[in-house]
């Protein structure tokens, strides 16, 4: 007798079938779940990704139950104390873990706190030079007093001797340019320093910008003298707007990834369409890369079908072990083709139920 207990949902109870269930009945619960469960059936984009994540875990569900060696393993699980929980429906919280995370944030943040204000006090605590007072000032400039009387020292500003720095480099560089300017155009420029003249002072730079100066077109000697090339018109190749040809899965550029990775991605997806009169008439051949299942990786299908427009065609497909189901061909620009197919009967060697691709036309 497998053991069940309080607030634990086994494999069984997910699927809706009692734990002595036969592989039939197990399939047809699996069966009908996925109709109910299917991201087609819904339209709203939440709902449709809530559906995919039900689909996946009952394809899990079911691949442990499908499989003999893994059901009875599973079973032995459900009988001993070590029981695993799918799902937890009652999980508590204990408050006093809570209240010690609380004191602990609120510990942390005055020690922040404490060493930020540390921090400011020990910067506001830097000495600050004193200016001299007009009082200190002495009151003979009689150069006896000056030598009998020497003034005191005032340290200098290391902020202000770098500010100064700096306005002197830039003077450098204005200069420089202003001259090479004077030397593209061919002309003299008056406002130019002279090489030999005095280096203007920081006062006068701040008190007075310099003034700007850009290059709004080339000099005359610069200019092209011929009109540039015309620039050749592409002549776009012609469309094939039907839907018959060999087609191929091309594989994204290298570090590129899925948008949707609840799909999984293909080695190769292979379609060979011929039609006449009208009709339709293909073989659907593919391989996907599965690791958290035990399913077949192939999905191979034939279809056939009349196309409306040309352009779109939705047909019925029929594959080995009974499996059969739709497929929508839809023509894109570019010689490209989207494939959309769902499977209503999965057979007894299908394992997926839809897919979606976007192939290529093989160009002869």
């Amino acid at each position: 007798m497998i053991a069940s207990q309080t607030g634990e949902i086994t494999f069984y109870e997910e699927l809706g079938v009692d734990p002595t269930a036969s592989p039939e009945e197990i399939h047809d619960a699996f069966r009908a779940l996925v109709r109910l469960l299917h991201p087609d059936q819904q339209t709203d984009p939440l709902l449709k990704v809530i559906a995919e994540k039900q689909m996946r875990k009952m394809n899990q569900v079911y691949a442990v139950l499908s499989d003999p060696d893994r059901r009875r393993r599973y079973d032995e699980t459900l009988a001993g104390d070590d029981f695993p929980p799918s799902i937890i429906l009652d999980a508590s919280v204990n408050p006093n873990l809570g209240r010690l995370i609380g004191r602990i944030a609120w510990i942390a943040a005055i020690l922040v706190c404490a060493g930020l204000l540390a921090w400011l006090a020990s910067q506001n605590n830097t000495p600050v030079p004193q200016a001299r007072s007009r009082d200190q000032t002495p009151a003979s400039d009689d150069p006896a007093s000056l030598a009998t009387s020497p003034r005191e020292s005032t340290p200098p500003n290391s902020e202000t001797e770098r500010l100064r720095s700096r306005v002197r480099a830039l003077t450098v560089e204005r200069d420089a340019a202003v001259q090479e300017l004077t030397r593209l155009r061919g002309t003299s420029s008056s406002s130019a320093p002279s090489p030999g003249s005095a280096a203007p002072t920081a006062d006068t730079i701040v008190s007075m910008p310099p003034p700007v100066v850009a290059l709004t077109e080339l000099p005359s000697s610069l200019k092209l003298s011929t009109p540039p090339a015309p620039v050749p018109v592409r002549v776009e190749p012609a469309v094939n707007r039907h839907l018959a040809g060999f087609w191929f899965y091309t594989r994204p550029a290298r570090g590129q990834r899925n948008k949707n990775e609840a799909l999984y991605p293909p080695e190769y997806i292979e379609a060979a369409i011929t039609e006449e009169n009208g009709t339709l008439r293909g073989k659907y051949r593919s391989r996907f890369q599965i690791v958290d299942r035990a399913i077949s990786p192939d999905v191979n299908f034939s279809f056939s079908g009349v196309s409306a427009n040309g352009s779109t065609v939705t047909c019925p497909w029929t594959g080995p072990g009974g499996a059969r189901g739709e497929i929508t061909l839809t023509l894109m620009p570019n010689n490209s083709m989207r494939v959309d197919w769902t499977a209503s009967e999965l057979g007894n060697q299908l394992g997926l139920s839809s897919g979606t691709a976007i192939l290529t036309r093989r160009i002869e």
